[in-house]
């Protein structure tokens, strides 16, 4: 929701909140869901702050994958920071990026 009003010009303040969700359910308890993302059987999700990366095995070394990931953000960080070097707002920027992939 946030993204999706922020990327048509809205500057709301991002603030998550755990929500409950009511089962309609006699035998089965209304339950809090939480801010983060715990479902660990994905392989980025994402922890209410930041993006965890979870998709090498235990026995695996991650150095390899996490300088990818490393590389691929810096490169956009690099894009984002040129257009708003160029004179463009940085909102402007971040909205066009979100109007691009967001169906991604």
């Amino acid at each position: 929701e946030f993204l999706d009003a922020y990327r048509k010009g809205s500057d709301a303040t991002y603030s998550p909140a755990a929500h409950t969700v009511k089962t309609g359910c006699a035998s089965v308890d209304d339950f809090e869901v939480p801010i983060e993302d715990r479902n660990r059987t994905s392989p980025f999700p994402y922890g209410g702050h930041r993006f965890e990366f979870r998709a090498v095995g235990s026995a695996q070394n991650v150095s390899m994958v996490n300088t990818v990931l490393a590389t691929i953000c810096a490169e956009q960080f690099k894009e984002f920071a040129d257009q708003i070097e160029a004179g463009k707002k940085p909102q402007d920027v971040a909205a066009a990026s979100l109007n691009e992939h967001w169906k991604v």
